[in-house]
């Protein structure tokens, strides 16, 4: 993933933020605002206390719809559906035969209609086109179909106001706080935007939306892991199954769960000393040996103290592992926190 001043693709929200003072960052090549056009600390408290409006876009929409939709998922995907009711959302994963991510996806399941499923799947820009491709390949003449959306992605971080569209609602649990998102038509969004910053809601950017889910432990695609990366390697344990069928990486999946740990993990480090970023610093032990490296780094309000995500050895990977980050001329020590090992 880039990231870098110079924006590419716009958004259906981007001359609305724009017109609002936002300076733009490119996530997955896509134009997202850096920060609302306002002072980013009372961006994120707005977060936190009230209601903070953020641009979604840099995540891809894709309906499917079909009889087959579960049988199909069941087999392809990482997460079982069998538990994903009407309403509901399900964090899950399609992998390859290795293991190694293919796409990381949150999936919504809406009103069924003559025993045919809808199923929304949420997904990094960055990631859709191979998805859909593999889809298109395991696709065997089942009764399903899928389309991408090309709808504007409204993200409401914090409460929820009340507000009028005619959009498709649907809550987001990888944002790190309360989080809800307006997929609405792209001729349509700017009225209900226009409604909410007339409300006297904040707009807000990029910025505080990556320190709220490192906070809340949610790893960023092609920051801190891509396809390079087995889901056990991640410690994404809450977006895959160990009881149901076959799925694509299972196996890798089921025996790592069974007989050990992946080589290098990605956990949470949390830093002492005066905040300084020490995105890409490499990490040392006790004893000088390097173990990892840092990926994605934020100064955490929540925390008072830097944050961020790593990839170590498994020899350093248990919580409270005392490490030194070494960046350029600048050190820093800092401790290891391990996620908590839950299954979806």
């Amino acid at each position: 993933m880039k990231l870098n001043p110079t924006p590419l693709n716009p958004t259906p929200l981007s001359e609305f933020f724009a017109r609002h003072g936002a300076d733009f960052i490119d996530i997955y090549g896509v134009q997202i605002p850096r920060h609302g056009g306002g002072v980013v600390t009372l961006e994120y408290q707005k977060a936190r206390e009230g209601t903070l409006i953020c641009d979604g876009g840099h995540r891809a929409w894709i309906d499917v719809h079909g009889a087959d939709v579960c049988d199909f998922f069941q087999r392809t995907l990482a997460s079982d559906l069998s538990n994903l009711n009407v309403g509901e959302h399900q964090l899950s994963a399609m992998l390859d035969g290795k293991g190694r991510w293919i796409a990381e996806l949150v999936l919504y399941r809406f009103a069924d209609r003559d025993n045919s499923w809808h199923i929304g799947v949420d997904i990094p820009v960055a990631c859709c086109d191979e998805f859909l491709q593999k889809l298109d390949m395991m696709h065997f003449g089942e009764d399903i179909s899928f389309v991408k959306s090309d709808a504007a992605r409204i993200k409401i971080l914090g409460k929820l106001p009340t507000i009028n569209h005619d959009g498709v609602l649907i809550s987001r649990p990888d944002a790190g706080v309360e989080c809800h998102e307006i997929i609405i038509a792209s001729d349509l969004a700017t009225d209900v935007m226009q409604q909410l910053v007339d409300n006297g809601h904040q707009l807000g950017g990029w910025l505080v939306q990556n320190t709220l889910r490192v906070e809340g432990g949610f790893p960023l695609w092609g920051s801190d892991f891509d396809g390079n990366h087995t889901l056990p390697s991640c410690n994404e344990w809450r977006r895959a199954s160990i009881t149901k069928g076959c799925y694509a990486g299972q196996e890798v999946v089921a025996r790592i769960n069974t007989y050990g740990e992946a080589p290098r993990q990605l956990c949470q480090l949390h830093f002492m000393g005066e905040p300084q970023l020490m995105q890409g610093a490499t990490l040392f032990d006790a004893e000088d040996k390097k173990v990892g490296n840092v990926c994605s780094c934020i100064f955490s309000p929540q925390f008072d103290k830097t944050i961020a995500f790593a990839f170590i050895k498994r020899t350093a990977a248990q919580t409270g592992t005392p490490l030194k980050a070494t960046l350029q001329q600048a050190t820093a020590n800092c401790e290891v926190v391990m996620p908590e090992k839950v299954f979806g």
